[in-house]
């Protein structure tokens, strides 16, 4: 299994503040930057559970551009120069997970409570240190619709 860039679904970035951030992408890039409200995110981090509270923001894509915010005391969720992870959408999340493994990218977090097989998302530590998501196309779908119901950051509703 290779992982094509041209198929890449996004590029994520942790960020202190969210909504500077996205000002600052929307001015730069001319990118709408839709921000999710809080939401619980439990998750395996070298196999210990944890319970964080997130906050995200997504962009038009793919590929996508995702702002998440700083988690304090996390292990995962720090900011650091330039990029955080790149996220790939796979059809069989245990088969490309697996994959990387036996490539040399040992297995660091999964998204849930669970074990690969039942989560949605997980993330590899390759060689260089870059961090790799897998994210099931069920997921992606699921983010994709959660950006298609929500309005860019800093658009109000109409009354």
């Amino acid at each position: 299994m290779f992982y094509d860039l041209a198929q890449l679904h996004h590029v994520g970035f942790v960020v202190d503040d969210l909504e500077t951030s996205a000002t600052a992408l929307r001015k730069l890039y001319g990118l709408d930057i839709v921000l999710f409200p809080e939401a619980q995110y439990p998750c395996l981090i070298d196999g210990a559970r944890y319970d964080t509270v997130q906050r995200m923001g997504l962009s038009a894509g793919p590929p996508f551009v995702e702002l998440i915010r700083t988690v304090p005391g996390s292990p995962v969720w720090q900011p650091r120069a330039g990029i955080h992870h790149l996220g790939f959408v796979v059809d069989d999340l245990v088969a490309a997970s697996a994959d990387l493994a036996g490539r040399g990218a040992p297995l660091w977090m999964t998204g849930g409570h669970e074990q690969v097989s039942s989560a949605g998302a997980v993330y590899h530590r390759d060689p260089l240190g870059q961090v790799i998501e897998l994210l099931s196309r069920a997921t992606a779908e699921r983010l994709a619709a959660r950006r298609a119901s929500a309005l860019p950051c800093g658009r109000h509703r109409s009354r």
